[in-house]
């Protein structure tokens, strides 16, 4: 396949739709539409990329080489079902959703993963940005290859079973963190001091896990095993009983993990 004059549409205009339609763009690829379910979203990001949109799938551009479904994980399979392009190149962008998905639907299709949390309003380097690829056939598989290298240095075979771990990995790493520092606004908040003072620990926190690794980096009381800072959490968060649950969890499982490196 020619990259250079390769055609796509984009289904989906959101976080992921949005950054996957602006880096093919990058490359030179011609996004010709894009299809989304809002008006507002997919008038926005085709005025951004300069196409055409629709938001009925029945209208769908039937030129394009190779169609991306950046849409939520449950909505995939109807979007697969509704589709009728031929034998063109089909690619759904989810961690967790395996490739059996377009099994009776599509003959030439893949998964392309950008491993990466994505926002409209914040640009990103997408060189920086590991991309893991499946394909029903070595043919697909070396397009998808080729194409992303121009991307992204970072780019990966994974079948559908390890790109569901690395989902699952990257939900504890990123998405769980987040919520972390949801709970420390919250409780910040209610003294009334801003979360500003945690970003010089934040970035302490993971220069430390890049440069060595998570499980050398960790500090605080359950590693110590402090019970009795940790009893005086617990009651503190009394008032909690959710978060509370939480960080009886969490320093339980520090606890019995750093334990296992000392027998």
């Amino acid at each position: 396949m020619n990259f250079e004059t390769m055609k796509a549409v984009i289904i989906g205009a959101g976080n992921v739709g949005t950054h996957i339609a602006i880096a093919l763009q990058q490359q030179g690829v011609h996004v010709q539409q894009i299809v989304s379910r809002t008006m507002r979203s997919a008038v926005e990001l085709a005025s951004k990329i300069e196409c055409t949109f629709t938001t009925d799938i029945s209208e769908i551009n039937m030129q394009a080489d190779i169609y991306f479904i950046c849409v939520s994980d449950r909505a995939i399979q109807q979007v697969i079902r509704q589709l009728n392009v031929g034998d063109k190149l089909i690619i759904h962008t989810s961690g967790s959703i395996g490739i059996d998905v377009f099994y009776d639907y599509a003959l030439n299709y893949g998964v392309v993963y950008p491993m990466q949390t994505f926002s409209k309003f914040k640009d990103i380097n997408y060189n920086e940005i590991p991309f893991f690829i499946e394909a029903n056939t070595k043919e697909n598989e070396t397009i998808l290859y080729d194409f992303l290298k121009k991307i992204s240095p970072h780019v990966s075979v994974a079948n559908s079973q390890q790109r569901g771990i690395i989902h699952l990995s990257a939900v504890f790493a990123c998405n769980f963190t987040n919520h972390m520092c949801t709970i420390s606004e919250k409780m910040l908040k209610e003294q009334k001091i801003k979360f500003d003072v945690f970003k010089p620990l934040l970035r302490e926190t993971f220069d430390k896990i890049t440069r060595y690794s998570p499980f050398e980096s960790q500090t605080g009381p359950a590693i110590r095993n402090d019970m009795q800072v940790i009893n005086k959490h617990l009651d503190v968060l009394s008032e909690y009983p959710e978060i509370k649950e939480i960080y009886k969890a969490i320093s339980t499982n520090i606890i019995s993990t750093h334990a296992k490196k000392e027998e």
